[in-house]
């Protein structure tokens, strides 16, 4: 069964990854206002904004997809270590709820509802309220896991080669952030400080990462 749900998992995580690559290649995507505005998606927009383009059903798919291969892998891990079972589990919830309340637009409001921010052009949500902290909560136990599973190399053989799988994807994370950051200062940029760039930045390698662990738990007996 754990191998069954971790080859389950990793089907779903590379459909929904090309998924989103296809997104990437489709021509205009545009940002629609809830004020009837139009607006050219950004690579400083991020990746939940999709879900406000003409492309929002592939997006929100992407999300549903990712849930549930986190939550197939979730179930792989919890026969024998619970712990990163759990974490995963938390992760996967968060992905289903970010399907389920779709962002606001980060950069648009026109009313005395600005999140903080008064050079936006459309109202804050309750929806996209509850849509923005859920992007930690699927970092945050992808983090964990990933730091839980490196401990566990220390001691328990099993774990060992992931160690490297881990510690490289954390390296890549750090040199994508970089170049993010030194793309945007070339641009001139003076927005906000945490950009779907440097969203990305963190996005590929976590894919990678859960992509690797799925496979590696496919070749696993952890009963």
């Amino acid at each position: 069964m754990q191998r069954v749900s971790a080859r389950f998992s990793l089907g779903t995580i590379l459909v929904a990854s090309l998924l989103i690559c296809a997104l990437h290649l489709l021509p205009h995507p545009m940002l629609l206002a809830t004020t009837g505005k139009q607006y050219p998606y950004q690579p400083t927009n991020f990746l939940s904004e999709l879900v406000r383009t003409q492309y929002g059903p592939a997006m929100t798919a992407c999300f549903f997809l990712l849930a549930v291969g986190a939550g197939a892998l979730a179930a792989g891990l919890w026969p024998r270590i619970r712990r990163e079972g759990a974490l995963m589990a938390l992760a996967a919830l968060a992905l289903g709820l970010l399907g389920l309340f779709p962002t606001d637009l980060a950069d648009l409001t026109t009313d005395d509802v600005t999140c903080g921010l008064s050079t936006r052009i459309e109202p804050c949500t309750l929806i996209g309220r509850i849509h923005n902290p859920l992007s930690t909560l699927v970092f945050a136990p992808i983090a964990l896991l990933a730091v839980s599973l490196l401990w566990r190399g220390r001691t328990e053989s099993a774990w060992k080669p992931l160690r490297w799988v881990i510690l490289g994807c954390g390296a890549l994370a750090l040199v994508l952030l970089l170049c993010a950051r030194l793309y945007l200062q070339s641009i001139g940029w003076t927005g906000r400080g945490w950009t779907g760039l440097m969203q990305r930045s963190l996005v590929l390698p976590a894919i990678l990462f859960l992509t690797y662990l799925a496979i590696d738990i496919s070749k696993k007996d952890l009963s």
